[in-house]
């Protein structure tokens, strides 16, 4: 699983597709992949791989989506949450508490007028939820679906804001995928992945800088999606596994390497395919853009 997590970090920006748009009319129970549409044009993507709605909601101007991805076991990949405004009478909203915390592994922010946007790397138990609402539904479904949850999951937040409406997504990871043992310590600020913990534990810290590669390419995707000017990225020189991600071709590369570049890639996708987390379909689009 572990090669299967660095394949997504390099080759996701290959696997992203358009579909056509829909309007927020997903049905509990229903398989999407690709990415989520909110109306005509409010696009967020999704790892690799087929996901099932699990619960919808909407609340006064807000909507929310929860999509889950398991593995052959019904042990939890990928929970994915997704929100939106529609039109508010509010003329701007003010910045969420979360982006202003220090005690967590990364955070970036930018603020402009009448505008924001927030970008976090964190860890939660997974057993926390409300007793009512939307998060209330989503435990109800891990419960009746019987998902084999990880006590800890680690997961990327993103809120943009722009005058009257704010999009957002939460995407939650089990790190026990990429074989990350399992926690010692249950509690947020004694667990493993907390920063204060994080350099006793080189296993934790070698993932939670894979997860903020791969959670860069999510982050980079909704910036051009929403058309965002300046959006939240990595740095070339942030010291995180960017180079795994980072695409562009150099120069004084010699082309030698970067066949070799290619068909490593390619095994990479081949990997993805053998494991169930991409199609044959997204298999072959994949590899002829690879190709070309």
């Amino acid at each position: 699983m572990k090669k299967i997590f660095i394949a997504l970090i390099i080759l996701f920006p290959l696997l992203i597709t358009q579909v056509s748009a829909s309007k927020f009319n997903y049905q509990v129970g229903s398989v999407v992949e690709n990415e989520v549409i909110f109306g005509k044009k409010d696009r967020f993507p999704l790892p690799p791989g087929k996901f099932t709605v699990a619960v919808t909601h909407r609340k006064n101007e807000f909507k929310d989506i929860m999509l889950y991805q398991v593995d052959k076991n019904n042990t939890l990949i990928w929970a994915i949450q997704l929100y939106a405004t529609g039109n508010t009478e509010w003329q701007w909203w003010n910045t969420p508490k979360f982006c202003e915390r220090t005690n967590v592994y990364f955070i970036k922010k930018k603020k402009g007028n009448k505008k924001y946007a927030c970008w976090m790397i964190n860890h939660s138990r997974s057993d926390i939820g409300a007793n009512k609402g939307f998060w209330k539904k989503v435990r109800d479904y891990e419960i009746a679906r019987n998902i084999n949850m990880p006590d800890i999951l680690v997961y990327a937040s993103w809120e943009y804001s722009k005058g009257p409406k704010v999009w957002g997504t939460n995407y939650y990871y089990n790190p026990e995928q990429d074989g990350v043992p399992k926690p010692k310590n249950l509690e947020w600020d004694t667990n493993e992945f907390h920063i204060q913990k994080i350099k006793n534990n080189p296993k934790h810290e070698e993932f939670l800088n894979k997860f903020v590669s791969i959670s860069a390419s999510f982050i980079d995707q909704l910036n051009k999606n929403f058309k965002i000017k300046g959006g939240l990225t990595l740095n070339p020189q942030e010291n995180f596994s960017q180079a795994s991600i980072n695409m562009e071709k150099k120069e004084d590369k010699k082309s030698s390497d970067s066949n070799t570049n290619i068909v490593e890639k390619i095994k990479g996708l081949k990997e993805l395919l053998d494991a169930g987390a991409i199609t044959k379909e997204e298999f072959e689009k994949a590899k002829k853009k690879l190709l070309n």
